[in-house]
């Protein structure tokens, strides 16, 4: 690990049972994430627990300009267990990535911007602050592995139902001019 402070591992990476479906959209894997030394995501231990690695990318991706708290978040929580649902407003070039859950179910923490620091909170309680391009580095280097999956994987098929075909593509072009912002 790269940085004991704040620290994001791919650890892996895959398609819903291990095949490259084109109809297959989400990105699902193991996540480690540290904070200040404390372990907030770890799912390597748990052969079938996997978590939507897309989602959290784009989630992710939003804390780099926004703020993400309790009473403002970016998403139900920073890396969701699983997306069952991609949601849009016509209106609104923002997605938003229902779980199949009656409760959410994923890992999240608390993240405020300062200056050019970032605070990180977790759940516990415990917090830390990081230097804004630590932070980010993290975070793009999660999102380009996480493209870099999709790009060496089968080209996607667009859905569909019109609904659902617009709310995938809103959901790339949110991640692409997000990307983008940070090159």
């Amino acid at each position: 690990m790269s940085n004991q402070k704040f620290n994001i591992d791919l650890l892996s990476i895959h398609w819903l049972d291990n095949f490259d479906d084109p109809d297959d959209r989400c990105a699902h894997g193991k996540i480690l994430v540290i904070i200040d030394n404390e372990v907030v995501a770890d799912n390597s231990d748990e052969p079938n627990d996997w978590w939507t690695l897309s989602a959290a990318a784009l989630h992710l991706l939003r804390t780099l300009a926004s703020n993400h708290t309790e009473s403002t978040p970016v998403a139900p929580c920073l890396i969701p267990g699983e997306g069952h649902h991609i949601d849009h407003q016509e209106d609104s070039p923002i997605v938003h990535i229902e779980t199949v859950y009656p409760i959410v179910k994923g890992v999240n923490w608390w993240v405020t911007h300062s200056d050019k620091e970032v605070h990180l909170e977790t759940v516990s309680g415990n917090s830390i602050t990081v230097p804004f391009e630590v932070y980010k580095q993290q975070v793009l280097s999660f999102v380009d592995k996480v493209e870099a999956f999709y790009k060496r994987s089968k080209p996607k098929n667009l859905p569909n139902i019109k609904y659902d075909r617009d709310a995938y593509i809103k959901f790339w072009a949110e991640w692409k001019k997000m990307r983008e912002t940070w090159n």
